[in-house]
């Protein structure tokens, strides 16, 4: 395959590090939610959980952006991985000796969080550094295929450990899963980076505010694009919160059952991310996004209206594929465009669109599924996903072009 970065030895290490701390982390996801749904039996406190949870995206991530652009990226990423351990381990402790309550599994995911608000940006743009720019795209989305990978093993295997075994083990997994990111980064990964890094200290937060503004309202497309993100997550991906509610309510099913049709958009992650890999150059990216968008409508409408089990498994399958579809490409689009002194700040607002906006969207949807209809607000989700990304991919783009 031309242009393939896994030629490179540093981007190896990398992915490898990150597969493995990846898959103990969707392992841990899968056994926290399905520990949460059993503490409350309460689709509120599903919501709940995941927008606290998930809160640390939204506070902290553009300050991750800064620390990203400013220092040393593989120490920071060092450090992270490092501090990563601790709150699943703390847990599984927690669970293993019964006195785990909702409020000890929320502030230790909240913990997590602010962790992973600092890690996930860095991630992303450290990448740039041990790729040249022309493998950029396939290793990006070569990272996608590597998380979604984790994101069919993760359940998979939490769904086994919960059946067959105890689930506080889960978060030993999970904790134990960093260490070998960490050693990778520490040892293997050797990073010559050209960036000017001591000059850029002197700036302020108001100042980087400033300069990534004038950025952002110069290069319109770029803004364009981060907005359709917020849009794909808050309509679309944050949906996924009900999938226990949807699992019990509509099948009848249990823990094997959620970890199954989690595997399930694993799957089809994967097979998204293939299918970027290994597909000819995007002539029009922006095109592409509003293909994904389409079909992540299509998967949610059927996953609402038919409940045949298949059939929710082939929906589930195009959900996990209209992921893999849209924010890889939308991420490699900003990062191909943006100069590399502001790329930290630019993909931390992508970020932001991404990551910052499930805890939003986790917690509305988890409260009107409290309070109305299911079918209802999926119904009402996907027509606001499909035409505000109708607008924004199709009409808004166009007119930024003439």
């Amino acid at each position: 395959m031309e242009d393939n970065p896994l030629k490179i030895k540093n981007f190896r290490f990398f992915i490898t590090g990150h597969f493995i701390s990846f898959t103990g982390s969707w392992i841990q996801n899968t056994a926290q939610i399905w520990l949460v749904y059993e503490l409350t039996w309460s689709s509120l406190y599903l919501g709940i959980f995941s927008f606290l949870s998930s809160f640390p995206t939204i506070i902290l991530t553009f300050v991750s952006g800064i620390l990203t652009d400013f220092f040393d990226r593989k120490k920071l990423l060092s450090i992270i991985a490092l501090f990563s351990t601790l709150p699943p381990l703390v847990l599984g402790v927690l669970t293993q000796f019964k006195l785990v309550t909702f409020w000890h599994v929320t502030f230790l995911a909240f913990l997590s969080g602010c962790l992973s608000a600092f890690d996930i940006p860095l991630r992303q743009v450290f990448i740039s550094e041990i790729v040249p720019t022309r493998f950029l795209t396939k290793a990006i989305s070569f990272q996608s295929l590597s998380f979604n990978t984790a994101r069919v093993l993760g359940p998979f295997f939490a769904g086994l450990i919960i059946s067959y075994r105890n689930l506080y083990e889960c978060f030993y997994l999970n904790a134990l899963s960093f260490v070998p990111f960490f050693i990778f980064l520490v040892f293997f990964i050797k990073v010559k980076s050209h960036r000017k890094i001591s000059d850029k200290k002197g700036k302020g937060v108001k100042e980087s505010l400033r300069e990534t503004y004038e950025f952002i309202k110069k290069e319109k497309d770029k803004l364009t694009v981060i907005l359709s993100v917020a849009n794909f997550t808050l309509f679309g991906a944050s949906v996924m919160v009900l999938l226990p509610v949807i699992v019990h309510k509509f099948h009848g099913g249990g823990g094997k059952e959620y970890a199954f049709l989690s595997s399930i958009l694993g799957l089809g992650a994967i097979f998204g991310a293939s299918s970027v890999i290994f597909r000819r150059p995007m002539e029009d990216k922006v095109k592409h996004l509003f293909k994904a968008t389409l079909v992540l409508g299509l998967g949610l409408l059927g996953l609402n209206l038919i409940k045949n089990w298949c059939f929710t498994l082939v929906c589930c399958f195009l959900i996990g594929f209209s992921f893999t579809n849209f924010f890889p490409v939308a991420n490699s689009y900003l990062q191909e465009n943006t100069p590399e002194h502001l790329r930290g700040r630019v993909i931390s607002l992508f970020i932001l669109a991404f990551l910052g906006m499930h805890p939003l969207g986790n917690f509305i949807a988890g409260f009107l599924a409290n309070k109305i209809n299911l079918h209802v607000i999926l119904i009402f989700y996907v027509i606001i996903l499909v035409l505000v990304n109708s607008y924004l991919l199709v009409f808004k783009f166009n007119n930024l072009k003439t």
